[in-house]
């Protein structure tokens, strides 16, 4: 995501200026703030701060110039904890740079005065706790404090948990029903945070439909991405923009879907094609799919079951429906 975007990105999901943020790290998430380059030049400017082992962290900072004729800045610099702190003291872009996160807010400075103050935003999806419409199919009620009931899915082995959610356990699970076209498919997710993972292995899942195209489930809060992370159509396409959340957070998928069409003589005739919202940001355009996504060789067909994917995470799932196309 380019500086530019990030800012855009905030602004319609930002929900306070906050040191308490969402999950049980104090110090991963989103920071906002001013790169002050010099004594008399500011911009606006973000961080991301992601959890990448035991106590440390990787820090990227965005500084973006409304001055078409003026440079921004980007840094990327670790952290390690350090009591009810995490200093910074590490080199980018050919200078030492050394500061702090500590109560919610970030600074960290080089040379000649040039420093960084943000402090952490809270952000969650706007499309979470959507309600399904009225002719909705509800595959997975949610209502806080009570057991989900389970029985639109053919692997009872998930858990119903207290809080209203279902986990993941013993192999993947798809609906009972098969679906074609979908108006309107909404899910929430939440990730657990594991810090020491790297790529699949770090909260990995999947949101297949058709049981033969999948949108990737994955903790890929502050990564390059790639057709292999969270939002991609796995293998396929990346998303146009990163809009992951932070684990620990709930997340949501809200999909448009037109399924693959064939002809009199059985043969594909129509790539089927998808919308894809990620937290609120469309991250696919009506996107055409041009090959099952695990299996290329699968046959295509007009209806099928929605999958969801067990990789051995204990990710959790609520409040999913849709709204038949």
């Amino acid at each position: 995501m380019t500086g530019q975007a990030a800012i855009r990105f905030i602004l319609p999901i930002l929900v306070a200026l906050t040191a308490s943020a969402a999950g049980a790290d104090p110090f991963m998430g989103q920071y906002a703030g001013a790169f002050h380059a010099d004594s008399m030049t500011q911009m606006p400017a973000t961080a991301v701060v992601v959890a990448e082992g035991e106590d440390h962290y990787r820090v990227r900072i965005e500084a973006v110039s409304n001055d078409p004729g003026r440079a921004g800045e980007t840094i990327e610099v670790y952290a390690g904890r350090s009591g009810f702190e995490a200093l910074i003291g590490s080199r980018s872009g050919g200078y030492h740079w050394q500061g702090q996160i500590k109560d919610g807010h970030l600074s960290v400075a080089s040379e000649y005065g040039t420093h960084f103050e943000l402090d952490k935003i809270v952000r969650k999806s706007p499309k979470e706790g959507l309600e399904p419409p009225a002719g909705a199919v509800v595959l997975l009620p949610y209502k806080q404090g009570a057991k989900p009931d389970l029985s639109a899915w053919t692997n009872q082995e998930w858990k119903a948990l207290d809080s209203g959610t279902m986990q993941v356990a013993k192999g993947s699970t798809t609906t009972k029903e098969r679906f074609g076209d979908i108006k309107h498919l909404h899910l929430e997710f939440w990730l657990p945070l594991e810090p020491l993972n790297r790529g699949q292995g770090r909260c990995n899942s999947g949101l297949f439909l058709n049981d033969l195209y999948e949108v990737q489930i994955l903790d890929s809060f502050g990564l390059v991405e790639t057709s292999g992370d969270c939002g991609s159509l796995y293998s396929v396409k990346r998303p146009d923009v990163n809009a992951s959340l932070p684990p620990e957070t709930w997340q949501t998928y809200d999909i448009e879907f037109r399924a693959a069409r064939l002809g009199g003589d059985g043969n594909l005739s129509e790539e089927a094609r998808i919308t894809v919202y990620l937290n609120g940001v469309k991250i696919h355009d009506n996107v055409a799919i041009p090959r099952p996504t695990a299996n290329p060789n699968a046959d295509q067909r007009p209806t099928g079951p929605i999958q969801l994917q067990d990789h051995g995470h204990p990710i959790q799932f609520r409040n999913i429906w849709l709204v038949k196309g």
